[in-house]
């Protein structure tokens, strides 16, 4: 009986040995350090950005900010701010949330502020108010950035410098 309960832990340590850290579900690092890091490069990467026929459009004076569960079954959230900066008669600016969920951040929404439309976004649909028309204006992120005539720092966040919204694992 000891010999068989010695084969079967022999068995079990070498089956563990052979497989990475990364299988196991249980040894994700998601230690607030590993959190920040991971955000703050996404927020690096928004940096190399540009998004309008300017080749100025580009997102400034990025923060981040990342915010504890609040409940013990609760994911970590984020908000990343940014300035962005094209030509405009006035500050434009950007807020996109996160959450941190099955070992990724993952882009669930975002706001921008121009002089021309508020642009809302939420995950891959967008609504735009226009204030020179007075209109709103709907649709999907994908056919928009298809289209090529939406011009805004929400798209190539979501399609360039995450994968549709989900963070990129190297």
């Amino acid at each position: 009986m000891i010999k068989r309960i010695c084969v079967l832990l022999i068995a079990i340590s070498i089956i563990c040995l052979a497989f990475p850290a990364q299988v196991w579900a249980g040894d994700v690092d998601t230690s607030g350090s590993q959190l920040v890091e991971r955000l703050e490069k996404i927020a690096v990467a928004m940096q190399r950005v540009h998004f309008c026929y300017n080749e100025n459009c580009a997102y400034r004076n990025i923060e981040t900010k990342i915010e504890p569960p609040t409940s013990p079954d609760g994911n970590y959230s984020a908000t990343v701010t940014a300035i962005i900066d094209r030509p405009s008669a006035g500050l434009d600016s950007g807020d996109y949330h996160f959450i941190f969920s099955n070992n990724r951040w993952q882009l669930i929404k975002g706001e921008e502020y121009t002089d021309v439309a508020d642009y809302v976004f939420d995950r891959d649909r967008y609504e735009i108010y226009s204030v020179h028309t007075n209109r709103k204006f709907r649709g999907n992120i994908a056919q928009a950035q298809n289209d090529g005539n939406l011009k805004s720092g929400y798209l190539p966040l979501y399609f360039d410098v995450l994968d549709n919204g989900l963070e990129r694992i190297n």
